[in-house]
């Protein structure tokens, strides 16, 4: 039984895609380069969206208090100020949560529980930069502190405030402060000062591209604000999945 389903023109085609052009599941990820728009120097990140019309059929199944995960994928995006983009693999994060709320409109509440929230580290074995990785000891951990979001049913529009703390290491050498860094991950557009990025809707599988730009303060630690550019524009580019939790089983789209 299906749980996500939209009508087949509604679903963008599987496009292939690289690093400056990543491989975004259903979508076009475009990563301009540090020259910008006449306005002012924008690297954009543009995702082809699905067209409204989304759905959830088996709609007995959306309730309050039903078990619902959402899934990170392979091939998505992490930008930090004026450096090229990093191609991140997130596949087997998890973040688990509870639909809160069910509108008449059919607005879908989620709360995600933080503690079992579990998102793959960027380091040499999960991400690159324009394909070299990056140096051995070099981390950066995402531990997010709140999470909660909706999805709307009718247009499959997602949205989702994220506060999180990120730690860097170069360890044994160097572990950074933790910095805090909220986020509203979304289907729709995401714009910085320097930085934007457009996502996708859910598609037939329960598949969508999350993104968010955020704009990062200097911080304390003086190493970590120099690193980054502080203050700067920090960029998420993620492909996820939707699962609802069905008698302890997942269920997904086709």
């Amino acid at each position: 039984m299906s749980t996500f389903t939209t009508h087949p023109a509604l679903v963008a085609p599987r496009a292939v895609v690289a690093a400056k052009r990543s491989s975004f599941n259903g979508a076009s990820v475009v990563c301009a380069g540090v020259r910008a728009a006449p306005r002012a120097a924008r690297r954009s990140t543009a995702v082809t969206r699905a067209g409204s019309g989304f759905s959830l059929e088996t709609s007995n199944l959306i309730e309050t208090g039903r078990g619902i995960k959402l899934l990170t994928e392979k091939e998505c995006a992490v930008g930090v100020a004026f450096y090229p983009d990093f191609a991140y693999n997130a596949e087997g994060g998890v973040a688990p949560g509870t639909i809160t709320n069910v509108n008449v409109d059919g607005k879908v509440a989620i709360n995600f529980d933080c503690v079992n929230v579990s998102i793959p580290a960027i380091d040499g074995a999960t991400a690159d930069v324009m394909g070299l990785p990056l140096p051995p000891l070099f981390r950066a951990e995402i531990v997010p502190q709140s999470m909660v979001g909706f999805i709307e049913k009718s247009t499959g529009k997602v949205e989702l405030e994220i506060d999180a703390d990120v730690i860097l290491s170069a360890k044994p050498l160097y572990t950074s402060a933790s910095v805090r860094v909220p986020l509203t991950l979304t289907s729709e557009t995401s714009w910085g000062a320097t930085r934007s990025a457009r996502g996708k809707r859910l598609d037939s599988e329960g598949r969508c591209v999350l993104v968010a730009v955020a704009r990062v303060p200097p911080v304390s630690d003086l190493a970590v604000s120099a690193a980054m550019m502080l203050p700067s524009d920090v960029l998420v580019a993620l492909q996820c999945r939707f699962e609802l939790v069905v008698g302890g089983k997942q269920v997904s789209g086709k």
